[in-house]
């Protein structure tokens, strides 16, 4: 262990069993997959030109259009165009899957981090999986978790008999 720790609200205890997850997360099949695809596709001129291509003319429509100037239709089926080209570049398209699964990997572990700080003791996998299922189903800024006051006052919220809570916005 390092003498130097990253964040010094964690006492040594907490570094070591970080460590070993980070440690665990790193060498699981899924990362190590996910990983070599994101290294393919930076290792491939082609695929990388195409991915920087389709971001900068997105970019050149949204200035675009930010200026008040809507894209025409021509430049609307050019953009379309390269993000299709985008799409059915194998390299590409696995670059994008394996960001996904990342993403998705990483807010599942947080979601058990988050619930077990909250319970005081580690979830079951049902309570991380309802609790994510709630945050995707309300769209208060990422999702309320119930916290009404995150809505602006536009929320449509039930409490139900069975002790569930749930939570629409009305913006969204």
């Amino acid at each position: 262990m390092s003498a130097v720790m990253a964040n010094t609200s964690l006492t040594p205890e907490l570094v070591k069993l970080t460590t070993e997850l980070a440690n665990a997360v790193a060498g699981s099949q899924q990362v190590v997959s996910a990983r070599a695809r994101i290294g393919l596709f930076y290792q491939n001129p082609e695929a990388t030109d195409l991915f920087r291509k389709v971001n900068e003319y997105g970019e050149k429509l949204r200035n675009k259009h930010m200026e008040g100037m809507p894209p025409s239709d021509e430049e609307i089926a050019t953009f379309d165009g390269l993000r299709q080209d985008v799409i059915e570049n194998p390299v590409c398209k696995g670059f994008l899957e394996a960001r996904q699964e990342l993403d998705s990997l990483l807010a599942t572990v947080n979601q058990y981090l988050c619930l077990a700080i909250e319970k005081g003791s580690a979830p079951s996998d049902e309570e991380v999986a309802d609790s994510m299922n709630q945050q995707v189903s309300c769209s208060c800024g990422g999702g309320c978790g119930g916290n009404c006051d995150d809505c602006d006052g536009d929320c449509d919220c039930k409490n139900h008999a069975d002790g569930e809570h749930e939570c629409k916005c009305g913006k969204h």
